[in-house]
């Protein structure tokens, strides 16, 4: 008996932890766990995205307060980063993986065209329209 409900406790304390670890997830490890469903990466490719991803929202953090002082800056710099960290992937990712980054790729530019389009013929002006694709670039970073 005694056995039993001192197992019973561990259980509970390990579920505790169990649940504490996944709630205490950094972003880096949220978005890595994404791409490890998404690419179905090895454990050292895995690894390797942790690694890109840390170094992404570190690198956002970085440039954040450009986002109050100058909005353009800002934007290129997202970009920029975008950029690296597609670049950075594709590095990691196998040429069967590869494809489907790519589909990830398209799929963003054309949602950024149509959302242009859409702004365009609504009459927004060019600051909101850079607004807008700053928005979409910012998503597809998390």
């Amino acid at each position: 008996m005694k056995n039993v409900i001192l197992s019973l406790a561990f259980l509970f304390f390990a579920g505790g932890l169990a649940a504490q670890a996944k709630a205490g997830e950094t972003p880096a490890q949220k978005t890595t766990e994404k791409l490890v469903q998404l690419y179905n990466l090895t454990s050292d490719q895995q690894a390797e995205v942790l690694k890109t991803q840390e170094r992404k929202y570190r690198n956002l953090a970085e440039i954040e307060p450009l986002k109050a002082s100058d909005q353009e800056l800002y934007a290129q710099k997202v970009r920029a980063l975008q950029f690296a960290n597609d670049k950075s992937l594709e590095r990691i990712l196998t040429k069967s993986q590869i494809p489907l980054l790519r589909q990830q790729q398209k799929t963003l530019r054309e949602q950024k065209a149509l959302a242009n389009k859409e702004l365009k013929a609504s009459g927004a002006s060019q600051e909101e329209i850079n607004s807008k694709m700053l928005e979409i670039d910012l998503e597809s970073l998390q």
